[in-house]
């Protein structure tokens, strides 16, 4: 079978949630006995996630950390409505993905704050996401299984490439 261009989204798109699944099936701890409390994180108590880089200070860590996990659980929640078609979550978890606060440019002045770390590239990545989420929002309303795939597709490698240029400093 010769894949077209323009299903190459929805093949990642699928490939992507596979492994997801498959690694979230995988990790999945075993279940506590009775009176034990269950924990959703690892070994060492924190949610698996993505490396914070040297260039971003101690001080302002806590801060990022903080609104990367409520993203990151927007985007597990996306990820699983949209594998499992369940529209009005996917639409749901996209709208918060779309609305969710920016991180805003630098200012001139401001050199010393967090936003003055980072690559303009994420910036820019940044605004395309809140576009493609809106995209994918759209899509799970229509209840259109083709172009949910292929919207989730677009933001997957949005993300992807955020989250590059973000560990990279690009």
């Amino acid at each position: 079978m010769k894949l077209s261009r323009a299903s190459l989204p929805v093949v990642l798109a699928g490939f992507l949630s596979a492994g997801f699944l498959l690694h979230a099936s995988a990790a999945e701890p075993a279940k506590p006995k009775s009176g034990q409390a269950s924990k959703d994180k690892t070994a060492n108590g924190k949610m698996p996630g993505l490396a914070t880089p040297d260039y971003i200070p101690e001080a302002a860590r806590p801060i990022l950390r903080k609104k990367m996990e409520r993203h990151g659980q927007d985007a597990r929640d996306l990820m699983f409505s949209v594998t499992l078609l369940q529209y009005d979550m996917a639409k749901a978890a996209a709208q918060r993905i779309a609305s969710e606060p920016r991180l805003v440019r630098p200012i001139v002045g401001g050199e010393d704050d967090l936003n003055a770390l980072l690559p303009e590239r994420f910036f820019v990545l940044q605004d395309e996401a809140r576009t493609r989420a809106q995209t994918l929002s759209i899509a799970a309303e229509k209840k259109d299984d083709k172009a949910l795939a292929e919207s989730y597709g677009r933001l997957v490698e949005t993300c992807v490439a955020c989250h590059s240029a973000y560990l990279n400093r690009q």
